[in-house]
């Protein structure tokens, strides 16, 4: 009676764990890439208020990750990379950051796409994700400005346990909260003590509540 108990746990077990890989879905393995087009239109009509003649956006940087990152999320303190990409739209340190986490093995790849030489646009790359690391941050300085940038942050491209074919999501302002600045060209202030990084929505860009308009929508289509 033992022996018996003993094989029909073995075929149970066995049986069990073949269902449980079957849950994942074939979609997921292996990964996959998406065309990213972040299409941005900060313009004069929408955001009359001292919009500068010069007006453009840095190199687009950002990751894939897990889908619980807090890196650059609302509430947390700018990293060195994130401050000087905010206020300068250098993409270093904020690159070395990045792979630092990926080889934390917290992320699978960082990306640096182009920039953009007027307030309206697209700027489009590709970024690889996995069923691990099925979330993706891209960031862009709003130029000029004291620390203000464009984003999406953790965009989760796994939905019903399948990668979605399509995505579109508005981005943010954020202020990265490390200059005091209240225009596009008011001179460097650095804020001392550094406040946590905040969804921007007051003047010149908006009302104090909400921006005046969309300023970008970003697209990822799966390849």
């Amino acid at each position: 009676m033992r022996r018996i108990n003993l094989l029909s746990l073995m075929v149970l077990l066995f049986f069990s764990c073949t269902k449980n890989k079957e849950d994942v879905s074939p979609d997921l393995k292996g990964g996959t890439e998406y065309t990213v087009t972040f299409k941005i239109d900060w313009n004069s009509k929408d955001f009359p208020k001292d919009y500068p003649s010069n007006a453009h956006f840095s190199r687009l940087i950002g990751w894939s990750h897990d889908a619980e990152q807090t890196f650059f999320k609302t509430g947390t303190q700018a990293s060195a990379g994130i401050k000087n990409m905010a206020e300068t739209g250098g993409t270093s340190p904020l690159s070395t950051e990045l792979n630092e986490l990926v080889e934390a093995k917290k992320g699978l790849n960082y990306f640096i796409g182009g920039g953009l030489g007027s307030g309206t646009g697209e700027i489009v790359l590709t970024v690889e994700v996995t069923e691990e690391f099925p979330a993706v941050t891209l960031a862009t300085m709003v130029a000029p400005s004291p620390d203000w940038y464009i984003a999406v942050v953790n965009i989760n491209l796994v939905e019903n346990n399948l990668f979605v074919s399509e995505k579109t999501v508005e981005a943010y302002v954020y202020d990265a909260g490390t200059d005091n600045g209240t225009t596009f060209k008011s001179p460097n202030q650095t804020t001392d003590p550094q406040q946590p990084i905040s969804l921007f929505v007051d003047a010149p860009l908006g009302d104090g509540e909400a921006l005046n308009a969309t300023i970008a929508t970003v697209t990822f289509t799966k390849l």
